[in-house]
């Protein structure tokens, strides 16, 4: 039997949505009722998120890093799992039903290898702090496992490299040190031959002093010697007068005739005048010849004196020169050479002090960065939850069980309506 009434107008598909219409609102609350439901019973989800890439290996002549793990290997070792090894050890994780789940993702680009590409590692916790630790720990899991077993990997070779250079950096440092406390010896050493010097240039002052005396008290002695000549000149002319008198006198009175008569006492008495005129005149030669001797020895002394007035003038003139030329130049020198000193103090031992601690800064900056992952910035946790979203769970949940209601009615409707041609027994074939 055939139905020639259509199958379905829009008056009868309204006909019966309200003849099903307990049902519709019916399976419409419980989808409502279940969607309220999953936001009650499910525990809410907080997701953190960190960026990571591949971190520095080692580094080329100019300094710049090089990056050897590929984007692919990364991201395959955390979709296997491997950081769950490790992590089962912590104590966190210890009474976990099951590991952790972790998604790395990136943005692909024309290389694949590193260059600056970016990680990003999501986990979804109901503990933010947990989700926080789970991507700390799994990215030093990484970098533990990355470094097993690497003694001949550029990572170890760059790592040793880095700690001996920071170790020479620090005995470099040391030993600048121990310039300044050699340089400030120096300095000592030079002040005291400033010292030494002041002193040489005090005795040379002292000498100056005793040869000026000198030359005033032998100065003083050539005059007098001088005046003794003088003197004993005047003297001397007045003996030689007196002895020529009395050799005169004396041939005189042994040419003379002698008188007559020939009286014997007059004899003895003209002999006795000649032997003491004699006398006389033999005493007078004696003066003549002591003050000749007097004057000759005074005119030796003063001009041996004025030699040496002379000389001890000429070596004055030599102190003076070696006050002035030899102590000056000597002053000038040790006081540059303490200026100098002074320069490498307080300039260029501080300079070179901060250029080796700036180069040792670099050093340990590079070597923080040597790992195999390295992390950008810091883990990053939601404040609210990001599942289940209630709103949209219920929202979902009620529009499907309306659908499924309204399709639920129409079959039941389309079943009745056909019940008899569904349920009609097979016509057997011709």
């Amino acid at each position: 039997m055939q139905n020639d009434t259509p199958l379905l107008t829009v008056p009868g598909l309204l006909n019966i949505l309200y003849r099903g219409r307990f049902t519709i609102l019916i399976l419409t609350a419980l989808g409502l009722a279940a969607g309220i439901g999953y936001g009650i019973v499910v525990k809410p989800l907080y997701r953190a998120t960190a960026q990571v890439r591949p971190g520095v290996v080692s580094y080329n002549p100019n300094g710049l890093p090089n990056r050897e793990w590929a984007l692919q290997d990364i991201t395959t070792w955390f979709d296997g799992f491997l950081y769950w090894r490790d992590l089962k050890e912590l104590p966190p994780f210890q009474a976990a039903k099951g590991r952790p789940v972790i998604r790395a993702t990136y943005i692909p680009s024309l290389n694949f290898v590193a260059g600056g590409n970016v990680i990003t590692l999501t986990n979804l916790s109901t503990d933010p702090g947990l989700a926080a630790l789970t991507l700390d720990e799994s990215i030093k899991a990484f970098n533990r496992q990355a470094r097993a077993d690497s003694m001949g990997s550029s990572l170890y070779l760059t790592l040793r490299r880095g700690e001996a250079q920071i170790r020479k950096l620090r005995n470099d440092i040391d030993l600048v040190g121990a310039k300044a406390e050699r340089v400030e010896l120096d300095i000592a050493e030079s002040e005291r031959q400033l010292t030494m010097i002041d002193l040489r240039d005090q005795e040379l002052d002292l000498q100056i002093q005793r040869r000026q005396a000198e030359i005033a008290w032998m100065t003083e002695a050539v005059t007098t010697a001088r005046n003794h000549v003088v003197t004993a000149g005047r003297r001397l002319a007045d003996a030689e007068a007196m002895l020529a008198v009395a050799v005169r006198t004396e041939q005189e009175n042994a040419g003379g005739t002698p008188p007559a008569g020939g009286d014997p006492l007059v004899e003895v008495l003209k002999q006795s005048a000649t032997r003491e005129q004699a006398g006389r005149v033999g005493e007078l030669l004696l003066t003549v010849n002591g003050l000749e001797n007097f004057i000759a020895s005074q005119a030796v002394r003063a001009d041996s004196l004025e030699s040496r007035v002379k000389s001890n003038e000429l070596e004055i003139g030599r102190l003076r020169l070696v006050r002035q030329i030899d102590l000056a130049k000597q002053r000038a020198d040790v006081g540059q050479k303490i200026r100098d000193l002074n320069i490498t103090l307080e300039r260029d031992l501080p300079h070179e002090r901060e250029v080796l601690t700036s180069e040792l800064e670099t050093e340990r900056i590079k070597v923080s960065l040597i790992s195999p992952l390295e992390r950008i910035g810091t883990i990053n946790v939601t404040e609210k939850p990001v599942r289940p979203r209630k709103s949209r769970a219920a929202i979902i949940l009620t529009f499907l069980a309306f659908c499924g209601s309204v399709f639920l009615v129409l079959v039941w409707e389309y079943l009745r309506n056909n019940r008899e041609a569904i349920m009609a027994p097979r016509s057997p074939r011709p």
